[in-house]
């Protein structure tokens, strides 16, 4: 949706019985690849453990799901090997202390019902490799994208002093965050808690490098990775094995002025080596995410 995977985390799987409500509470957002991502995350990661693609198929929204998620109460049907017919989630009050979003995951009462057996015990394997969570646990297989990461992180000679902050705490490296923008104000604020940045004319970008892959996201979330390649070779080159860059790519006159018309004569040639890419958040980092640190 959107883009991106929406998440939720089912404790004790779907049911398809319409008299079970299964608790789901709402995680970060994923990113497509993890469809059919599987194998061991390391431990001391984010979501450290074994992990299978258990089933596969197409989800239909029965309304508009952005009206559904809004609302708390998203309908779908599911076509996939394991799962089909009519499901709900449904939004749950939230309760004081609650850092996530708890809903019920219900099934409908239609012809995919059953009320017998559990389909969990059932299937256990995944329909992809047909490998149990206990065969990926034996056999020490590390999830793709996380094996290039410690790839990565093996070629640096040393760990950025950002991921050892108090202020850091583990999370998914997220597939876009919408950027915070500038707001038009009539002073200058007050107080000594204020940095200033030059406003430049260019196109606003976040940078998502992953191991060895870099992204190069627009404000809207498009991807421009291939328009501005010298940057994102670059960025690859940093040897970061995650992270999330806030910044703005322009190109400069001589006089290191930028202007925006020659960012888009550079765009129409196809020629945006001269490209400059400034940096100004840091959101992401090592699996560490740092929102919580001073900009500083």
């Amino acid at each position: 949706m959107d883009g991106v995977l929406k998440s939720w985390a089912v404790t004790r799987g779907p049911s398809l019985s319409p008299a079970e409500k299964r608790l789901a509470v709402m995680t970060e957002d994923h990113p497509v690849e993890y469809l059919d991502w599987e194998g061991a995350i390391p431990k001391g990661q984010y979501g450290g453990g074994t992990m299978i693609v258990w089933d596969t198929g197409l989800w239909e929204p029965v309304c508009d799901p952005a009206a559904g998620l809004e609302k708390g109460h998203l309908e779908f049907s599911l076509h996939g090997e394991r799962l089909g017919g009519r499901w709900h989630l449904v939004r749950l009050k939230d309760r004081d202390g609650e850092k996530k979003q708890p809903w019920l995951l219900m099934k409908a009462d239609d012809e995919h019902a059953r009320r017998d057996g559990d389909i969990l015990v059932e299937h256990e394997a995944s329909v992809l490799s047909g490998r149990t969570n206990r065969d990926l646990a034996a056999g020490g297989v590390v999830r793709g994208d996380h094996a290039t990461r410690v790839q990565v992180a093996a070629e640096r000679k040393a760990k950025p002093p950002a991921t050892r902050s108090k202020g850091a705490r583990k999370a998914i490296l997220p597939p876009f965050v919408e950027p915070a923008l500038a707001t038009l104000v009539d002073d200058v604020p007050s107080g000594d808690g204020w940095l200033y940045e030059i406003k430049h004319d260019g196109y606003r970008m976040q940078a998502r490098v992953d191991g060895g892959s870099v992204k190069l996201l627009t404000r809207s979330g498009l991807d421009w990775t291939a328009k501005f390649e010298p940057t994102a070779l670059v960025l690859k080159a940093m040897k970061l094995p995650s992270a999330l860059i806030d910044g703005e790519i322009v190109v400069e006159t001589e006089n290191g002025v930028s202007d925006f018309s020659a960012l888009q004569q550079a765009l129409a040639a196809g020629e945006t080596g001269s490209a400059v890419f400034y940096v100004f958040d840091l959101l992401n980092l090592d699996g560490r995410d740092i929102w919580g640190l001073p900009l500083s």
